[in-house]
């Protein structure tokens, strides 16, 4: 009786894998193949045990260790004092570093646009460069690293200073900071902040409701 009931899931016997009753030259061979394996996956069970690797809280613990010491970079930006017809506008920013650890300074990316206030269209992403790009301009920073003026090749126009006084546009500042972290991890910042109209000045800078992202 006992050798009708089938065996429990607990059956030492079904761990290995079994061989066909009337087996064919091809059932020995896959019979051989499938025991190698097993064979394979119980010898690297072992070593693991007694070598050690990491756990998935080890792997975890690591992820969270590294997000707290990484680097973390924002922009900080004056803009111009005052909107003149035929000069350049130019906004002053700084790079800073939040983080605890040093970030190293693949390339920074910035423009200066006139548009529509409320902006209305997202400002095009930009790609990061390669890491072998301009290796002389990296270096590594932390805190605040002040850059040179970011100045706007085409001078102001009288359309675009009465689109500012009116309301019905604003000096946009957007682009894009890449770097690096001490675990040679790549990030990207992207930034966009504005000046508008406000009681017959430019107000401080703004953040826009889009564009602004960090990894």
């Amino acid at each position: 009786m006992d050798a009708d009931q089938p065996h429990s899931p607990s059956s030492p016997d079904i761990l290995l894998p079994q061989p066909a009753t009337a087996s064919t030259p091809a059932d020995e061979r896959s019979f051989h193949i499938r025991l190698a394996v097993f064979a394979s996956v119980v010898i690297i069970a072992i070593v693991g045990a007694f070598v050690g690797y990491p756990t998935w809280q080890e792997y975890i613990s690591q992820q969270e260790a590294k997000l707290e010491l990484r680097a973390y970079v924002n922009v900080r930006a004056l803009g111009p004092p005052a909107l003149k017809e035929g000069l350049s506008p130019r906004v002053r920013e700084t790079i800073q570093n939040t983080g605890r650890t040093p970030a190293y300074n693949d390339a920074i990316q910035a423009f200066i646009t006139v548009a529509d206030y409320p902006l209305i269209r997202n400002f095009e992403r930009v790609t990061c460069p390669p890491d072998d790009s301009q290796p002389d301009k990296r270096r590594w920073f932390l805190g605040k690293v002040p850059r040179r003026e970011t100045v706007r090749e085409a001078p102001l126009t009288a359309e675009e200073i009465t689109a500012i006084q009116t309301a019905k546009s604003a000096l946009y500042y957007h682009g894009t900071v890449c770097y690096r972290d001490i675990f040679h991890e790549s990030h990207r910042t992207d930034f966009c902040m504005f000046w508008k109209w406000d009681a017959g000045r430019l107000s401080p800078s703004l953040p826009c409701d889009q564009g602004n992202k960090a990894d």
